[in-house]
């Protein structure tokens, strides 16, 4: 499967990256359609929370959800949380900055009570509150959220590929 295509062979240059590449697609598909009866069955028994993404693995898990969750934390390396409503994301442990290195505030929780990104937006206007973000999160974070759009119409948070098909 190595070998170079002109040679006759697939072409792929390295196995276990392309196995981690598909284990990480069905964890996609997971997150996609998460009423699937395959997710049904696993959410059941290995995340009856309904999160995916902060799922642990079991001691005694089968070496299906073993893969699954070793395609998962692939996955977490390129996700990124869109902002809709704010509930579902944390923002002191979530990826949800699209100009940010590691797609998180950099900005250390300390003391503060706010978790969710719900918190940060004025629920009246719904436009992000300014004053409590400037009160809350270092400079360089008050920019690049300032600079997340929020949509206009009551939208639920959802989880997205933060590269482009190439990278």
């Amino acid at each position: 499967m190595c070998v170079p295509k002109s040679q006759g062979g697939m072409g792929f240059r390295d196995i276990h990256c392309f196995n981690l590449a598909m284990l990480a697609k069905q964890a996609w598909r997971l997150l996609e359609n998460p009423d699937s009866l395959c997710a049904t069955i696993l959410r059941a028994k290995y995340f009856p929370d309904g999160d995916l993404l902060n799922a642990k693995l079991k001691k005694g898990s089968s070496f299906t959800w073993q893969s699954i969750m070793a395609g998962v934390n692939t996955l977490k390396h390129g996700y990124i949380w869109r902002v809709g409503n704010g509930q579902k994301i944390d923002i002191w442990e979530d990826a949800w900055i699209p100009n940010c290195a590691n797609r998180k505030v950099i900005t250390p929780k300390g003391q503060h009570l706010l978790s969710k990104v719900s918190d940060l937006i004025d629920p009246s206007s719904n436009r992000w509150d300014e004053d409590l973000i400037r009160q809350t999160l270092w400079p360089v974070d008050l920019q690049w959220v300032l600079d997340i759009p929020l949509p206009q119409f009551d939208m639920l948070d959802f989880v997205a590929w933060s590269h482009t098909k190439s990278g």
